[in-house]
């Protein structure tokens, strides 16, 4: 028990990292976006999380601080897989497997888009981000069922809406407009980008917690 609480610390330290690095990283921006390459700051509505990894900014200078956003997005990928995979052993389903399998595609995604940013390799990156979201969204799907199937009290209402989310944004990504069309296009995919992000970082969290406290009552 002592050693599954050691590494759900050690994945929560590693959500934890990114959130942190994320936050100093858009304070310290300065690469400028799609429609305004000379802006000194990160703009919300116009600004992709993956920007703060770009190797230059919009105008073509270098951006030697994309490497800490590069490590800290790769660390948090591995977070995914260890997070999931103790998520996992605290079930008995046959199908339980599953879980790890799509975690460690969605670990994957994120690693490559640490590897490869935006600015170098745009194709791949868009590949490994599409890896990366989809993925994580059959995870927490295999794993809300499973874990009522286990019997363990979810808040099924919470992941509806967090899972709800996540599939719209799936089909905004293969669907929705290209930031190129204009920029009321990278306002919605920008700002539907974060609202997943966070969704992804509410959903681990709130399994932990259902997993925590169920144990706590047995």
């Amino acid at each position: 028990m002592k050693k599954h609480l050691s590494l759900y610390n050690l994945t929560l330290f590693l959500f934890a990292q990114y959130v942190i690095v994320t936050i100093v990283m858009i304070i310290l921006y300065d690469a400028g976006n799609r429609y305004a390459p000379e802006s000194t700051h990160f703009v919300f509505d116009q600004n992709y999380l993956s920007d703060l990894g770009r190797s230059v900014s919009f105008l073509g200078i270098a951006n030697p601080n994309y490497i800490f956003y590069s490590i800290t997005l790769g660390l948090a990928g591995i977070g995914i897989f260890l997070f999931f995979h103790q998520v996992q052993n605290t079930m008995t389903s046959q199908t339980k497997h599953l879980i790890s399998f799509f975690a460690l595609a969605s670990a994957v995604g994120y690693i490559g888009i640490a590897l490869y940013p935006v600015n170098i390799d745009i194709a791949t990156h868009v590949q490994f981000g599409r890896l990366a979201f989809f993925s994580f969204f059959f995870t927490t799907v295999i794993t809300h069922i499973l874990l009522d199937k286990e019997r363990f009290k979810t808040s099924n209402k919470l992941f509806m809406v967090l899972n709800t989310m996540l599939f719209l944004y799936l089909l905004l990504m293969l669907f929705g407009p290209s930031s190129s069309q204009g920029v009321w296009a990278l306002q919605l995919k920008t700002i539907s980008q974060k609202a997943v992000v966070y969704c992804q970082i509410f959903l681990c969290l709130g399994i932990f917690l259902n997993i925590s406290k169920n144990k706590a009552n047995k």
